[in-house]
């Protein structure tokens, strides 16, 4: 195919108006052989790519609720993490997408409560947040929030003059406040003085100047002009809402997620804990399909089997800042997740990984510092040593390792494409990307029980343009088989028997490297199993670190 062919049909797979897969015929024969694609050519597509990038931000669901707003707006995901905000948010809180309720300074307990009023009272409701490095004297910073059942998100954006019913039921419940105390809050919006507050209400000076003291207290105000202008501001933000919001299904998520992070080397590192403190460490490394604890079940299984989960961001997701290219990825990888687990004190843990993270797993065990009990991994491919492996694969799962093996530009093209897709079909339908066509994981994946989980997994992995996908693809394609030979340590492989991305027969190669490993076949199931069979992985976990837990005992009893 010619160059400008190309370059047209790229275009159109961006717009939907052709299928990824007549791309993937169109390369197949440069992919399949040493001629690659041009370098300038490259510099083209990229260009032409980075003005669709753009143009399909404005599609995106979840950009436009917060960029419909003029004030400062954000969404949050059921678990209180940002999946989006606008440039007046991002300045107001000097925040972004990815971070958690504490960049906010809202604590679990009000994000509870802020969510158990959408879950009782029909229409938009209130919840403090502060700026960072305020202190308990800082007047806060008042949002008004709705909840978006079909985005399963919740709107937050800043209080502007007058507000509903809802909202004044807030003040009270948020605040405290009377209901002599909200309508002399209305009063001071309006601008009124102690003396005409006294007058339109019958009382006296002096009651109004003691009740305009309590109000104060209350609403953690300096003065009455701060007091008024957190009331006055309401009318601007109600104006902005476009929608009145859904209630909130009182079967809301009561299994939190909490969003915290580290730096390293002048890089942040995010990381998010769920599941039981102070129970059975777990690490979670998380791949390129399902999340980080964005699936409700794995934090209610969490609790339910006494786990302590620490999932950390790896490089290029999320918040995590891809590597340096001087660095070795995966090297950068064990110290990014080292630098977690110091910051905690966590020095013994069991790990849970998800198809390509096996590779950062097993580098930890040449990692000082750090035992680890063992590692249950789920859907992992072995090492490619043979190209009958890629081949086997769907293709448009393979195209991006053939990518890589000819060359890093090649593979940021196909990666940036695939992120365009993903903001075309949005947080409900991105999945296609990976599962469209591939059974049983396509009906799988649809499945309503998992929504939840899929939307809030799509600003994860958008986050940073597919870095992510990019930082995996270098250390997948490097040979990692010497990190399988891992004497005395527990490694189970649990797979489906239906993954078509690696088909049972490759999974000899395990063998063939480590002898001693346990694989145990999951019947019916591929990929998606990381969702459907949770309980049975985090059973496996438990009873795992239990076993170590018993053993290390017995040795120092």
């Amino acid at each position: 195919m010619s160059d400008t062919n190309l370059k047209e049909l790229i275009s159109a797979v961006a717009a939907r108006q052709a299928e990824f897969a007549d791309l993937i015929v169109a390369l197949a024969p440069d992919l399949s052989s040493q001629a690659i694609l041009p370098t300038d050519l490259a510099l083209e597509l990229s260009t032409a790519l980075h003005d669709l990038e753009e143009r399909a931000t404005g599609h995106d669901p979840l950009y436009r609720l917060v960029n419909d707003h003029t004030a400062p707006a954000l969404a949050l995901n059921e678990s209180g993490q940002v999946v989006a905000l606008n440039v007046g948010a991002a300045q107001l809180f000097d925040m972004q997408s990815g971070d958690g309720l504490v960049t906010l300074g809202i604590s679990p307990e009000a994000f509870h409560q802020f969510k158990e009023r959408l879950a009782s009272t029909q229409g938009p409701t209130l919840l403090k947040a502060y700026r960072k490095g305020s202190d308990e004297h800082t007047l806060p910073l008042i949002l008004v929030g709705m909840y978006q059942q079909k985005l399963k998100t919740f709107v937050l954006n800043a209080l502007q003059q007058h507000w509903p019913e809802s909202i004044d039921l807030a003040f009270a419940d948020v605040f405290g406040l009377s209901a002599s105390e909200r309508h002399i809050l209305a009063l001071l919006s309006r601008g009124c003085s102690s003396e005409e507050i006294a007058e339109e209400r019958g009382s006296s000076v002096a009651t109004v100047r003691q009740q305009i003291k309590s109000l104060l207290q209350k609403l953690g105000a300096k003065s009455q002009v701060q007091a008024a202008t957190m009331a006055a501001s309401a009318a601007t933000a109600m104006d902005t809402v476009k929608a009145k919001g859904d209630l909130l299904s009182a079967h809301y998520d009561d299994y939190p997620m909490s969003i915290h992070e580290v730096v390293r080397d002048h890089r942040r590192i995010g990381w998010r804990r769920f599941g039981r403190p102070g129970g059975q460490p777990v690490l979670l490394l998380h791949g390129p399909s399902f999340g980080a604890g964005d699936f409700p079940d794995e934090r209610r299984l969490a609790s339910q089997f006494g786990l302590d989960v620490i999932a950390v961001e790896r490089a290029g997701y999320g918040r995590t800042e891809p590597s340096d290219k001087s660095e070795d990825p995966l090297e950068s990888q064990c110290h990014d997740i080292l630098a977690v687990l110091g910051s905690l004190s966590i020095s013994r843990v069991t790990i849970l990984s998800h198809e390509v993270a096996l590779i950062p797993a097993l580098a930890l065990l040449k990692q000082p510092g750090i035992a680890i009990n063992g590692i249950v991994s789920v859907s992992a491919a072995p090492p490619f040593k043979e190209l009958e492996q890629i081949n086997a694969m769907p293709a448009h799962q393979a195209i991006f390792i053939q990518a890589a093996r000819h060359a890093p530009w090649l593979a940021r093209l196909m990666v940036r494409l695939l992120i365009l897709r993903m903001r075309k079909l949005g947080p409900e339908q991105w999945p296609k990307v990976i599962f469209e066509g591939v059974e049983p994981d396509e009906h799988i994946i649809r499945k309503n029980s998992l929504r939840q989980g899929v939307i809030a997994a799509y600003g994860f992995y958008i986050n940073q343009l597919g870095a992510g996908y990019l930082e995996d693809l270098r250390i997948m394609i490097q040979d990692w088989g010497h990190l399988l030979d891992a004497p005395n340590l527990p490694l189970t492989l649990i797979h489906g028997d239906c993954n078509a991305s690696t088909p049972v027969p490759h999974l000899s190669i395990f063998r063939g490297i480590n002898p001693d490993l346990t694989i145990e076949l999951v019947e019916g199931e591929g990929l998606t199993l990381a969702v459907s069979q949770t309980e049975r992985l985090y059973k496996a976990l438990a009873t795992m670190a239990n076993a170590s837990g018993n053993r290390l005992a017995r040795e120092h009893g």
